[in-house]
């Protein structure tokens, strides 16, 4: 395996500030005593070095120590020998040592002979040789403190020799005065009930002042930064979920995955950390490893009545084994739902792989026959239907694999989670040409499947796959046998293209978009009013409007709005009623396409269509942003997000663009930090969520940003969206880096591509017109100044040009009555001011 480690310091900012704090307060001459606890791997040591870094720097003196895995066996006092081994190397220490080694001879085994300038000392008696030992090293800190302050670190406590327990309890209740920090860690996930630690610890909490850190394993944020730091690039947000659900945030169990290629693809456990996990595994008795090999098969958790069953033994010798487990601290046991689950991910996933095949399947088809019957019996208890899918697959029963399957992804369905959705259909098709008569088994035909999956991918963000499977339904669907089928699968391939417009060849994916709505309006009779056909009717206007075809978008955006109230469904009437909007607000009426939106909203909520609901909301929120109310954008945009997170929706198109505009609406109301945190936590599927974040790293100077506008590159072709915010500031940064030839040309680059993509934006052609004016004038003032008049000529030809650019772009949105709101107004104005500058007559 290859080094991982890394010494970039992440995250545990709170932890280090009560630390550093507790340490002031002994420079201050109050002695003050920490203890960290943490499992192993969890950057106990990370924070202490850290710790460490910092005493030093500030002038205190550290001394570290740490003990040896040989518990009560062997030399004692090991930490405080390992601590004071460089004593004597600074100014004063001998001088403070040496008298103290000499009246206490037995204090002399701990010292190094450079500090006690002496011979070696007698090994410590019993007794009261022993008081005076502790009592010379309480002496030797407090006196050391005189020096300067001084920091004595204790690791892995847990190892701890009863002699040095012993020692460090007596210091702890006896140190008074001095000025002395002590901090000790141990692992939390090696005590178990009997451990020897266990008093210690019992008696320690309840000495005042003393600062207890229980340091739990790193956020899904903090384990990205840690990723980037161990990798020395950044780490796909797929790659960081994927690490995060096998190391669970452990720092060192992370590190050693990417050792061993974790970042590159999916891999087994790496032998050397699965040697780490199964050598706690082999401390246990036989019973107990034995339970666990049950238990591990099941998965992370395990009721108590199902691991017995599974077993095949007696459930007072299961409970022995459990026992031994649980003081192991490989177990962990919930008395609320009478179950166990493994301490860690990793120690499940070690003792699985450990088993032989044989093994394996056996258990998994014991457990399979178990939960089958268990879901069969309504007193039998809640059998989980993916738990019993993944059994069958492992135990090779392909029917019951299939079946479970399908009733796992509606169950997760009517949870919000579409995630979990999308991965156990695609299962399903993958298994349906291995299951013969696989209809019957599913309770679904296939093309059912294909289009419940087509939504799944759609809601969680594979927007690629959601095209790709409802083309498959189109495909494997018969318009003349199953019209009404086919309009439904049309409909939806139109709505899912949407998603991915940006990803492809824009032009074609339009004109399909725009098929595919045609084809399901005329696969769905007009008469009578129906909910399909409002549904087409509307998803047709929404194509129109792609297409920039607004006049028949607003015919058939009318006719989906009387359809649907005509057939008395709510859900296609809030459908409409969005589509609908969007056409007033083009048209002018700002009043009338709120308030049709805030109808939408309340019928999608009656209807009980999230995904609508989500829609209507977002919508208002990208309204009240273009007119410049941002109190209102960010309540909006706000309740669309919390309701795309409650909903399972926070992947969909309408869940990332929320919160695209919640970075644009913090940023322009003035909170970078707010708009800098949405930016954060958003997931990198949409390039328009990374370029969003471009607006605060521009605007503060980041190095960031020249990184993210290259990881952007890709997408600026085809995506008149990410162009626009990533062209812009890019032309932005490029001004403020002293380039205003690289400013002018990014500017007008992004204004062309804007008007060649028929963007209906106002603000996307004044904005780059205003940025690439300010850097023509930077250019002509240049020029003037080194008196080139014929280079001045040449900014003022193309500023001339930008500046009509600019009023023909309001001209024309005045012409077709659409509104326009004060951030276009006001980069006008911007304009006009620049335009003096390059004309060399400032006027601000």
């Amino acid at each position: 395996m290859t080094s991982a480690t890394t010494t970039s310091f992440v995250g545990r900012a709170e932890e280090l500030d009560r630390l550093l704090r507790l340490l002031e307060r002994a420079e201050r001459g109050r002695p003050a005593v920490g203890l960290i606890a943490g499992d192993a791997g969890v950057g106990k040591t990370r924070l202490l070095d850290e710790l460490a870094a910092r005493a030093e720097a500030a002038g205190v003196r550290v001394l570290v120590g740490g003990c040896m895995e040989a518990g009560d066996v062997g030399l004692p006092y090991v930490p405080f020998i390992d601590a004071f081994r460089d004593l004597g190397t600074r100014p004063g220490e001998t001088g403070v040592a040496a008298p103290l080694a000499a009246a206490v001879p037995s204090l002399g085994r701990l010292l190094p002979e450079p500090a006690t300038d002496a011979g070696p000392a007698p090994p410590p008696g019993d007794g009261f040789e022993r008081v005076q030992l502790f009592d010379g090293v309480l002496s030797l800190l407090a006196r050391l403190s005189e020096l300067t302050p001084l920091l004595l670190v204790i690791e892995d406590l847990h190892w701890a020799d009863r002699s040095t327990r012993d020692l460090l309890a007596f210091l702890i209740r006896t140190l008074r005065g001095g000025r002395v920090a002590l901090v000790a860690s141990y692992r939390s996930d090696e005590l178990n009930r009997r451990h020897p630690l266990r008093p210690l610890l019992a008696e320690l909490v309840r000495v005042p002042d003393l600062e207890r850190i229980d340091l739990a394993p790193f956020g899904r944020a903090e384990l990205a930064e840690h990723l980037q730091a161990v990798a020395g690039q950044p780490v796909s947000p797929a790659v960081v979920d994927r690490i995060l659900a096998r190391s669970e945030g452990n720092a060192f169990f992370a590190e050693e995955l990417v050792a061993a290629g974790a970042i590159r693809a999916d891999i087994a456990l790496p032998e050397a950390l699965a040697d780490v996990l199964l050598g706690r595994i082999e401390t246990l008795s036989d019973l107990a490893q034995e339970v666990l090999k049950v238990a591990a098969v099941a998965g992370r958790r395990v009721g108590h009545q199902l691991l017995v069953a599974a077993s095949g033994m007696p459930e007072a010798e299961v409970e022995r084994g459990l026992r031994d487990a649980i003081a192991g601290q490989v177990l962990v046991v919930s008395a609320a739902t009478e179950s166990y689950r493994f301490r860690h991910a990793l120690l499940q996933e070690a003792v699985y792989a450990d088993l032989l095949p044989g093994e394996r399947t056996r258990l998994h088809a014991t457990y399979a026959r178990l939960l089958a019957a268990a879901d069969r019996d309504p007193a039998g208890g809640d059998g989980s239907a993916a738990e019993l899918a993944w059994h069958c697959l492992a135990s090779h029963d392909l029917p019951g694999g299939l079946a479970a399957l399908v009733r796992a992804a509606d169950h997760a369905a009517t949870v919000f989670a579409p995630s979990e959705a999308f991965r156990h259909l695609t299962q399903a098709l993958e298994l349906w040409s291995r299951v013969p008569d696989a209809a019957a088994v599913a309770g679904v035909d296939r093309v059912e499947v294909l289009v419940r999956a087509a939504e799944a991918a759609s809601h969680s963000g594979e927007f690629r796959q959601s095209v790709g499977l409802a083309r498959e339904a189109v495909e494997a669907i018969d318009d003349q046998a199953e019209p009404l089928r086919a309009a439904m699968a049309y409909d939806r391939l139109s709505s899912y293209l949407l998603d991915v417009e940006p990803e492809m060849d824009l032009a074609r994916v339009r004109e399909e978009i725009l098929a595919a709505s045609q084809r399901a309006v005329e696969l769905v009779p007009a008469e009578p009013p129906t909910p399909l056909r409002a549904s087409v009717a509307a998803g047709l206007a929404r194509s129109l409007i792609v297409a920039r075809d607004y006049e028949e978008a607003r015919r058939r955006g009318d006719e989906a709005l009387a359809v649907a109230r005509a057939a008395g469904s709510v859900g296609e009437e809030a459908r409409a009623l969005v589509i609908v909007s969007i056409l007033e607000l083009r048209f002018g009426d700002v009043a009338a396409a709120r308030e049709l939106l805030r109808d939408a909203d309340r019928a999608a909520a009656a209807a009980r269509n999230r995904p609508l609901e989500l829609q209507a909301r977002h919508a208002l929120g990208a309204y009240e942003l273009d007119l410049g109310n941002l109190a209102a954008a960010s309540a909006a945009l706000d309740q669309a997000t919390e309701l795309a997170e409650d909903s399972g929706l926070t992947w969909s198109g309408y869940g990332i663009d929320s919160r695209v505009l919640r970075c644009i609406v913090h940023y322009s109301a003035g909170s970078w930090d707010e708009a800098e945190r949405v930016a954060a936590t958003a997931d990198e599927r949409r390039p328009a969520v990374s370029a969003a974040a471009l607006y605060v790293e521009v605007g503060r100077g980041r190095p960031a940003a020249e990184a993210r506008l290259a990881r952007l590159a890709p997408y600026r072709k085809n995506d008149p969206y990410v162009a626009y915010l990533a062209g812009g500031c890019e032309a932005d940064l490029a001004r403020w880096q002293g380039r205003p030839e690289r400013s002018s040309e990014l500017a007008r680059e992004t204004l062309t591509t804007q008007e060649e993509a028929g963007a209906p934006w106002v603000l996307s052609a004044i904005w780059p017109a205003a940025l690439a004016l300010a850097a023509e004038a930077d250019l002509a003032e240049r020029a003037r100044a080194a008196g080139d008049q014929a280079t001045v000529k040449e900014h003022l030809a193309i500023g001339e040009d930008l500046l009509a650019r600019a009023r023909d772009a309001l001209r024309r949105a005045r012409d077709l009555g659409r509104q326009t709101g004060p951030e276009a107004l006001a980069w006008l104005a911007r304009a006009e001011a620049e335009w003096t500058r390059v004309e060399g007559r400032p006027d601000p």
